[in-house]
């Protein structure tokens, strides 16, 4: 492989695995960069939507993303003291969609998917242990200074594309701000194999309530046998530990589905939420998707596609870049496709998906009840409504952008 004719991929999450084999479907060498040592399996992004569904379709990936996850056809709205507000049947997307449904998967799980595809190829390097310290570039590429277990290295190539996370060191090695805002409070995610689907749930719920609304959702597993997932806001005040402590943790999910045993809780994770878009996406050979441009609240699912979908934009622009001598003035064209659907969709829809499930005043939250069950009642106001909320829409506006 060229040192210098190759791209270097920071990062090995879910987008840089996806960028890794679209570059290798292309024949572009790479070499994906990943500061842990392994694919982490920590409960985080679970929720492949249907734009994101045909895109690994056409590589030939939805058929195996598939087989290993759950296909969900519909999700709840509901009100913690009085049940289901609303049902939304996904299905009403079958004129739009081949894939009218959510597909619930952990982000763990797709990068091993997309790892057993890359086994078809060659060319590319996917080093673990190798942490991207600072990036720099010239006229003719990059260089990546990087930290691994042999020591400090260097790694040239002709563009970097940054798929390392909220804090991404390429990033920060542009001239670009991350603007927006950080929640104060922290979200609570707790595993159990308890079947809440045998009190009435479906396999995602999003479930309203002004003093502490949750989120409830099944996703495989590690033996593909069901695993449950529920997120709860926590008070920014309180510490880790008495936010782990047992009577705690049942104390919330009691709270919601009281039974009269305690509930097996096999993970407590914590994380730290934000609302951030990147001020532009490229700059120069330094480039941008996933959470490295973008980060936002869980609520709705969206994140990990709109990673996803910044990858399948930016590898398609650099492939006429690479191989039809294409102008770079197309990472101009990627950033204000994929920036101004993160503004305008991304930010926008999560912002209001909290907003909303943590509504405070009995009147408002009693007329956007009444407006969902509006929308369910009627199909062509269901159809305008999950459009964008399945991602559909805003897939589609940011293609139109020129």
């Amino acid at each position: 492989m060229d040192g210098e004719n190759r791209i270097l991929i920071a990062g090995g999450g879910p987008i840089g695995h996806t960028v890794a084999l679209l570059l290798a479907r292309l024949g572009i060498p790479f070499v994906l960069l990943e500061a842990g040592d392994k694919i982490f399996d920590d409960p985080r992004a679970g929720t492949i939507h249907p734009p994101t569904l045909e895109l690994f379709d056409a590589i030939g990936v939805t058929k195996v993303m598939r087989e290993r996850g759950y296909t969900v056809g519909n999700y709840h709205y509901r009100d913690r003291k009085t049940g289901v507000v609303a049902d939304f049947d996904l299905g009403v997307l079958s004129d739009e969609t081949p894939f009218p449904f959510r597909l619930m998967l952990e982000q763990h799980k797709v990068c091993y998917i997309l790892q057993d595809f890359l086994k078809d190829f060659g060319n590319h390097q996917l080093l673990m242990q190798h942490r991207i310290v600072s990036v720099e570039q010239d006229a003719q590429g990059v260089t990546a200074h990087v930290e691994t277990p042999e020591g400090a290295k260097t790694f040239r190539g002709r563009y970097i594309i940054g798929c390392d996370g909220g804090r991404s060191q390429v990033r920060k090695s542009m001239n670009v701000a991350f603007d927006g805002f950080t929640y104060p409070e922290r979200f609570l995610i707790l595993s159990t194999r308890h079947d809440f689907a045998q009190h009435g749930y479906a396999f995602t719920n999003y479930i309203a309530d002004p003093e502490e609304w949750c989120a409830l959702f099944k996703v495989p597993g590690p033996d593909g046998q069901g695993m449950w997932r529920v997120v709860f806001p926590t008070n920014p005040e309180e510490s880790e530990d008495s936010i782990f402590a047992e009577e705690a943790v049942q104390r919330r999910i009691q709270g919601f589905q009281p039974q009269s045993e305690p509930y097996l809780v096999a993970h407590r994770n914590l994380y730290n939420v934000h609302q951030r878009v990147a001020s532009c996406y490229h700059d120069g050979r330094l480039l941008l998707a996933g959470d490295a441009a973008h980060i936002n609240n869980p609520l709705g699912g969206m994140g990990m596609n709109f990673g996803f979908h910044d990858a399948f934009n930016l590898c398609d622009k650099i492939a006429k870049v690479w191989f039809e001598g294409a102008s770079e003035d197309l990472f101009d064209l990627y950033d204000r496709q994929r920036r101004s659907v993160a503004q305008d969709y991304l930010q926008r829809q999560t912002i209001e998906n909290k907003r909303n499930i943590e509504q405070n005043d009995p009147a408002a939250r009693a007329q956007f009840h009444d407006e969902l069950r509006a929308i369910c009642a009627d199909r062509n106001k269901l159809h305008a409504y999950l459009m964008r909320v399945a991602m559909i829409e805003g897939y589609r506006k940011s293609l139109a952008i020129a």
